[in-house]
């Protein structure tokens, strides 16, 4: 039989996201939708629904009303509170209330539909935001009501164990048991430190004398957690102690929150980030060969045969003077002429030969002169004479990246005067790129910043897959200055020489 859910929320975009999660779960049936707590009372009591999903904050009567109108006439509804409150005071409040399950709005997504079942089969749930949020309420309130702070200690998501001021764990919960892959029985009188590994475990002996002495109120950890099985698990471990109403500590507690899932995720980020920088270098490599291919064509084939046509015309033009075909033939040498500039301009900007046949430094003179020549500004290119090798592929990327940091600083900069120096760092071929234009503010690390094409980030990222760095210092008013870091490489390992 289906798990029968009344959804009652004021709003109703929100409803249609809840209806829209729960709609897809054949166990689950959405039988009816509520805006005001007048009626989602009504509701309960005609429709008799197994689960009341509830929010906190209805517009003409309080949930803990609500809820309690609702228990009084059917009390095996289950109320499952959803909230954007993670205050302790409103999931406690409700939890006494009646209410069976406690979440956070932004966590309904991973959560809903397991509460749903959970509180269904007469199981408390509390949401991964707010268990820890009431848990030192259940220990304060354990003689009070010790079936229903049982309840909640036993329903928590977050792995929870209580230890004897000699860190002996006393009590756990299920959720840590299921966790570690132990037993109740396995885990009690055990040192906590028991599932630390052993350069994890001393550093959490020296927090937990500071703890006891009053030096810290809490402390926590992330660390690799030791389980019966041996199977990786990553845990956020946060150790605070009890105290009663004399101020004297009663034991410890601890909150055990399983990473495992997302230390997963960021290593697989990581490792696609990895593969795309991999990608994109691979990438600029490729285009920069098809690139020297067209431009080594253009140079040994098409401009060998321009240069052998005006050659020839040369020789017609001698023929021809004095005659009518004097003016014509000089014509077709002058377009021939105008085609042998284009083709070698084009093969300069495809891959300047230059760079292949001399080296990095000259190819940055050469483009230093062009900008002068095409922009009217300054340029200064500075370097010493310490040796740096580097692999061709290597160079090619370099050239790129600084050809398009100086283009930057007269497109974007509106530089006047612009200095590019080269120098050795140790076993790093630095290159410091400065002008005197508007600069800018360099935004904070991780955030991305496009200047023109390229882009300063895309820089980073092809920097950073051959062991690079890069460094931007810059202010409004003040120029812009561009520190690279690149790897060089030994001779011995068989590459190119700049």
């Amino acid at each position: 039989m289906a798990i029968k859910v009344l959804l009652a929320d004021p709003h109703r975009l929100v409803r249609q996201g809840l209806y829209t999660l729960l709609a897809g779960e054949k166990d689950l049936e959405i039988v009816a939708e509520a805006e005001d707590g007048q009626t989602t009372i009504d509701l309960a009591q005609k429709l008799s629904p197994h689960v009341v999903i509830l929010d906190v904050t209805m517009p003409d009567l309080s949930s803990l009303e609500i809820t309690r109108r609702i228990l009084a006439t059917s009390a095996a509804v289950k109320i499952i509170a959803l909230s954007t409150h993670a205050d302790r005071r409103f999931a406690l409040n409700m939890l006494k209330t009646g209410a069976s399950a406690y979440l956070l709005k932004d966590c309904v997504f991973e959560e809903l539909t397991r509460a749903v079942r959970e509180v269904a089969a007469n199981r408390t749930f509390l949401g991964a935001g707010v268990s820890d949020l009431v848990i030192k309420e259940y220990i304060m309130a354990l003689r009070e009501s010790e079936a229903r702070s049982r309840a909640i200690f036993e329903g928590a998501t977050a792995g929870i164990a209580l230890l004897d001021l000699q860190g002996h764990l006393v009590e756990s919960n299920p959720a840590l048991q299921e966790m570690l892959g132990f037993s109740r029985e396995e885990l009690r009188n055990l040192s906590f430190t028991v599932v630390l590994p052993p350069d994890t475990a001393a550093a959490y002996q020296d927090s937990w004398q500071q703890l006891l002495s009053g030096a810290c109120p809490f402390f926590a950890l992330e660390s690799r957690l030791v389980t019966r099985h041996s199977r990786m698990l990553w845990g956020r471990v946060t150790v605070s102690l009890v105290k009663n109403s004399a101020g004297e500590t009663q034991f410890a507690v601890v909150m055990v929150e399983n990473l495992t899932p997302q230390k997963e995720a960021e290593e697989q980020i990581r490792n696609y980030q990895e593969q795309l920088r991999s990608l994109a270098s691979q990438l600029s490599i490729a285009e920069e060969r098809e690139r020297r291919t067209l431009a080594t064509e253009l140079h040994d084939h098409i401009g060998q045969l321009l240069a052998l046509t005006q050659i020839k015309l040369g020789a017609l033009g001698v023929k021809a003077a004095g005659t009518d075909l004097e003016v014509p033939v000089n014509e077709v040498r002058d377009l021939v002429e105008t085609v042998i500039k284009s083709t070698r301009s084009l093969t300069f900007e495809l891959s300047p030969p230059i760079l292949y046949e001399l080296g990095l430094e000259p190819a940055l003179e050469w483009f230093g002169e062009y900008l002068q020549e095409q922009h009217g500004l300054h340029v200064e290119v500075q370097r010493d004479e310490e040796p740096r090798p580097i692999d061709s592929e290597t160079r090619a990327l370099v050239f790129k990246v600084v050809r398009e940091l100086m283009l930057n600083s007269v497109k974007h900069g509106r530089a006047q005067n612009l200095w590019v120096r080269l120098g050795r760092q140790g076993q790093n071929l630095n290159i410091e790129v400065k002008d005197d234009g508007i600069g800018f503010i360099p935004a904070p690390p991780g955030t991305e910043v496009k200047t023109g094409g390229f882009g300063l980030f895309s820089i980073k990222e092809r920097l950073h897959h051959l062991g690079g760095r890069l460094q931007v210092e810059s202010a409004p008013a003040q120029g812009t200055t561009v520190s690279l870091l690149i790897p060089l490489w030994e001779e011995d390992n068989k590459l190119q020489v700049s």
